[in-house]
């Protein structure tokens, strides 16, 4: 099967992933380059696309919040991840965090994947947000 592409004019080329119902691109976000991860249910692909405009934006202005959210509850519920140092503040950890993507589905929730810069191990802090925009959980991965 060849690769599906559609070019979008505010994400440029979207590509199909060969094995599975996962379409992604790359987007500067504050002059980083990130992924981005389409993931429809059957017919609803550009409606997803279209949405994942807003979310965007939504990252945009509210990017260090979902930073500092995800340190609270890093420091809060999931300090044994950390192994850089003993003691790390909220502030510093939110800082040191960097978007490497957001995934969003049919849903209007959304997944965000952040660089830990060696804090956790290398993990990657997941920010889980709700239907409203707001950040709900946070998860360490990898």
């Amino acid at each position: 099967m060849n690769n599906v592409e559609i070019q979008d004019e505010f994400w440029g080329m979207i590509v199909k992933d060969r094995d599975i119902d996962l379409y992604t691109c790359r987007k500067l976000l504050k002059g980083e380059e990130i992924e981005v991860a389409f993931m429809p249910d059957e017919d609803d692909l550009h409606e997803v696309i279209e949405y994942a405009k807003e979310i965007f934006a939504h990252l945009e202005e509210n990017d260090m919040a979902f930073r500092e959210y995800a340190a609270d509850e890093v420091l809060n519920h999931c300090r044994e991840y950390i192994v850089e140092g003993a003691v790390i503040t909220k502030e510093e950890l939110a800082n040191r965090m960097w978007i490497e993507s957001f995934s969003v589905g049919s849903g209007k929730s959304f997944d965000l994947s952040y660089n830990d810069d060696g804090i956790c191990g290398n993990h990657i802090i997941m920010v889980f947000v709700d239907e409203q925009g707001e950040p709900c959980g946070v998860d360490i991965a990898g």
